[in-house]
């Protein structure tokens, strides 16, 4: 055949790559050897003591943590925090208005269904 060089190494790396697949279940079917297992060792009890710094050195980490996100925090303008409490306020008291006048217009109509 007079084939080019790079479809003749195609053609060698396919019937390499072949042979690896057929040997590769020959391994996978080999018997396998049982691993002898060790005993598990005693556990350790954990004294007091030892969790003592511990625990305290975990809360100083957290609160380094905290305030490094803090740091991070963008913060609103006093003006932009009046002018939201200010919407919120204003929205409150419409749903309260509203909300006084559907209640009067019902706790008369069930006075006059009552009486």
């Amino acid at each position: 055949m007079n084939l080019p060089k790079q479809s003749q190494n195609k053609e060698e790396n396919a019937e390499q790559s072949g042979k690896a697949q057929k040997t590769e279940p020959l391994k996978k079917n080999a018997p396998k050897v049982a691993k002898v297992k060790k005993p598990d060792a005693p556990k350790k009890a954990v004294k007091k003591e030892e969790s003592g710094p511990n625990v305290w050195e975990r809360f100083r980490q957290y609160l380094r943590e905290v305030s490094y996100e803090l740091k991070k925090v963008v913060w609103p303008s006093r003006k932009e925090t009046v002018g939201s409490t200010s919407v919120v306020v204003v929205i409150v008291l419409i749903s309260a208005l509203f909300l006084g006048i559907v209640d009067l217009i019902l706790s008369r109509l069930v006075r006059l269904i009552i009486e």
